[in-house]
């Protein structure tokens, strides 16, 4: 695999300061700075590779070989402003071509079951979350599986990763723009299919 991801020239993303002191010294053959990396993101690369596939040791083997191949490669690695989108887009590359090598039952990238943690929205967007009730969360699960598969992992990504538009729009291959319109899109048709439900639970 052929780690591409948001490096020094030509991207205009921004990434926190101590992830890239952590990949300056993991460059210069600093293991700990490898160990450093691992830790901090593994969480966040965890989560999203589930949303691919089902299978979590399979997602588990493939943020393993991705560490040691940036590990092995690391001389050959230019700087990147955005650790966290340069890591996420290297997963979805590498667990693609890990699925692609599967059964067609497995191959299958089902997005259709990708669930929104409860706090992942502002309360200024939705205003539901004065209290955390299972009905509530269900309306909103249930919102969520019925947006498009690109809006629904454009949210994901801004709400619940954090990353710019810019980061949303290279791991996607799409414009800045088309990511801020998913996600605008997204939280629309979010509105529309749970606020009736929600005044009839509370009101």
């Amino acid at each position: 695999m052929e780690a591409q991801g948001p490096h020094t020239k030509g991207w205009p993303g921004a990434g926190s300061t101590s992830d890239r002191h952590l990949w300056e010294r993991m460059q210069s053959g600093d293991p700990s700075a490898l160990e450093g990396l691992f830790k901090r993101h593994y969480p966040f690369l965890y989560d999203y590779g589930v949303k691919f596939s089902q299978r979590p040791e399979l997602v588990r083997d493939a943020i393993q070989d991705l560490f040691a191949y940036i590990w092995e490669r690391r001389g050959q690695l230019a700087e990147v402003l955005s650790v966290r989108a340069y890591l996420m887009i290297s997963l979805r590359r590498m667990l693609l071509k890990k699925l692609q090598r599967q059964t067609p039952e497995d191959t299958a990238i089902d997005l259709t079951q990708l669930e929104r943690p409860t706090g992942a929205f502002s309360p200024e967007d939705f205003m539901i979350y004065q209290e955390k009730m299972a009905e509530e969360r269900r309306i909103i699960r249930e919102g969520i599986l019925k947006i498009p598969e690109k809006l629904r992992e454009a949210l994901y990504l801004r709400t619940y990763q954090g990353l710019s538009y810019t980061e949303i729009a290279y791991i996607m291959d799409i414009s800045p723009q088309v990511a801020r319109n998913y996600v605008s899109q997204a939280f629309r048709r979010l509105r529309k299919l749970i606020l009736e439900k929600l005044r009839r639970v509370y009101f």
